[in-house]
């Protein structure tokens, strides 16, 4: 990690080949490397700057001060492959979504930590059997997405704050073959296909979803958008120009979409990008 990282934003992005590139934000200038992961998937980050890297293989979550070298902190999710996370602004609760306690069978779960330590609690609808990301709105709501046990179409349930089971959301329009990511985005949540470019903008309103609204990656053609990053006006989301291909990370204007408005190769080495989120540094 370069000296003085530590003293501006840095955006960090997930490898799959066992490694976390991290580059300073919004400049995207490569600052370092987290390494010693078994297979890092979705990352997130709180409103201290601690980021969190979701190790799918090896079931932990491994928080990371801002700008630091080495982890401080291990959450084990016992039973679970896990893949998204995230944090409550209100609470400090992590949040994890696992996507499976076997690969083959599942059923996975989503599991809470309170204030991000100790042993997390799990929650499971019987809608869902696999379960992929997840995003606290600003009330400490829970939105997590995945899929049922006969199709890949899209499955999407709220946790409520304070609740004890998930609550099923009925989306009025088909959001595509494959869900990747979902996060609020201060009004909606968003929510990506991940065989598409498209990304959509939902309002909740009790157990019903309505789109309000589309954002298109133009130059993705990876076909395999796993986990984005809202930062205030620009959408962060590991892409490729090649089926199967996702070694680039794009800077995209949102909610408008359209032509990326900088574009990033990854380190000579890369294996498949996979998530990507965004620290702020303290001031």
């Amino acid at each position: 990690m370069s000296s003085g990282t530590r003293n501006g934003d840095l955006l960090y992005v997930s490898d799959t080949n066992g490694k976390v590139y991290v580059y300073s934000y919004p400049v995207g200038k490569l600052v370092g490397t987290l390494v010693g992961f078994k297979g890092p998937g979705g990352l997130c980050s709180d409103r201290a700057g601690n980021i969190y890297v979701v190790d799918t293989p090896a079931v932990a979550v491994l928080k990371y001060a801002h700008g630091g070298r080495k982890p401080i902190e291990v959450l084990h999710v016992y039973g679970y492959y896990p893949q998204g996370c995230s944090v409550d602004a209100t609470t400090g609760d992590l949040a994890v979504a696992n996507y499976a306690s076997n690969p083959q069978l599942g059923p996975g779960s989503v599991t809470i930590f309170r204030k991000g330590r100790g042993m997390g609690k799990s929650y499971q609808a019987s809608s869902f059997n696999e379960y992929f990301f997840c995003s606290f709105d600003a009330k400490g709501n829970l939105y997590v997405d995945g899929t049922n046990a006969g199709t890949t179409q899209t499955e999407f349930a709220e946790l409520p704050h304070g609740s004890a089971s998930l609550i099923g959301i009925t989306l009025k329009q088909n959001l595509g073959p494959y869900p990747g990511a979902v996060q609020w985005d201060g009004k909606y949540v968003a929510l990506a296909d991940a065989t598409t470019n498209v990304l959509y903008r939902i309002k909740v309103t009790g157990s019903n979803g309505t789109v309000v609204g589309t954002s298109r990656f133009k130059g993705d053609h990876s076909n395999l958008l796993a986990q984005f990053w809202i930062a205030g006006n620009t959408i962060v989301v590991p892409y490729g120009i090649a089926k199967r291909m996702v070694k680039r990370i794009g800077f995209w204007p949102y909610p408008a979409g359209g032509a990326a408005a900088q574009s990033i190769r990854a380190p000579a080495g890369v294996a498949e990008l996979f998530g990507a989120t965004v620290s702020v540094a303290k001031n």
